[in-house]
């Protein structure tokens, strides 16, 4: 059975008749397609619990997807579950996260100076988990549509298809244009932590939107801003549009110190990037607004 030749409907009737029923689990949507996989969210009957299954026809690549999301231990990146290949599908089952990815938040709003930092500054640790590794990995492919907001405001960051070793050439291209690391791009770049920085240095003005001023007109993620996310994304008042403004313009500096297109005058690792965010919030950046 060529399982990717055949249409939605039946490759979801021969997953869960093949696949699914056989070892407890129950279908419960499709989340999304990719090049060489689907992936649905899918309920364990015996326990009640909600996972994300990854299916591939190229198990290979998703028997070392799996391997390196279980080897992981941080809040950044969904807990690994079970991996196994049967009638030659690769399955991966990880830890289902609730809440909204990036990509789908952006096209309804952008969001403010401090958010963007915060977000950067949860991103940013996570992947400077991954890069200190006693074997480093490279995530290769920060953007929106890999980054999920929980409900209690934090930022996973998901899909670890691209994860590679960190510090030899790309083997092959990489990343999604607009957010990869033009040496991603070129196939036989050096594969350096500046790879990542990049990639979360697009994410994050993507989060600000066209341009550091607009952001005097973003308005709060979580209206009325109830909840343990309300902190972080509570609305800011008129009266700290010109903070906003001068906080969302030295940020961009930062982010244009991230996506220089020479990786060599590119913000070198995550540990930059965090001690140049940290130091936007540091006392001197909350004149006029806090």
């Amino acid at each position: 059975m060529e399982y990717e030749k055949l249409g939605r409907k039946n490759r979801e009737r021969y997953l869960d008749k093949v696949i699914l029923e056989k070892r407890g689990y129950l279908r419960r949507g499709l989340l999304g397609r990719g090049s060489f996989s689907d992936v649905y969210c899918v309920e364990d009957m015996a326990e009640g619990g909600l996972y994300v299954c990854k299916v591939s026809w190229k198990a290979g690549m998703l028997g070392k997807e799996a391997q390196a999301m279980a080897e992981l231990s941080h809040p950044l990146f969904p807990q690994y579950a079970a991996f196994w290949e049967e009638d030659g599908l690769g399955i991966l089952l990880r830890e289902f996260v609730p809440g909204q990815s990036l990509a789908e938040m952006l096209e309804r709003r952008r969001f403010s100076a401090r958010q963007t930092i915060c977000v950067g500054r949860m991103l940013a640790e996570g992947l400077r988990y991954l890069h200190g590794l006693p074997e480093p990995l490279l995530f290769r492919d920060i953007k929106p549509a890999n980054i999920i907001i929980r409900q209690d405001g934090r930022a996973e960051l998901i899909d670890l298809g691209c994860v590679c070793g960190l510090g030899g050439k790309a083997g092959s291209r990489a990343g999604s244009p607009g957010f990869a690391a033009p040496e991603q791009l070129e196939g036989d770049g050096r594969l350096t932590a500046a790879c990542d920085v990049y990639g979360l240095g697009q994410t994050l003005k993507a989060m600000l939107g066209a341009g550091p001023h607009d952001s005097g007109r973003i308005r709060g993620l979580w209206r009325g801003g109830a909840g343990a996310a309300g902190g972080l994304w509570a609305r800011s008042g008129k009266g700290r549009k010109r903070a906003e403004k001068r906080l969302a313009g030295r940020l961009w500096r930062v982010l244009e110190a991230c996506t220089k297109e020479d990786a060599g005058g590119r913000m070198p690792d995550m540990e930059s990037v965090l001690e140049a965010l940290a130091a936007l919030e540091a006392p001197s950046g909350r004149q006029g607004g806090s």
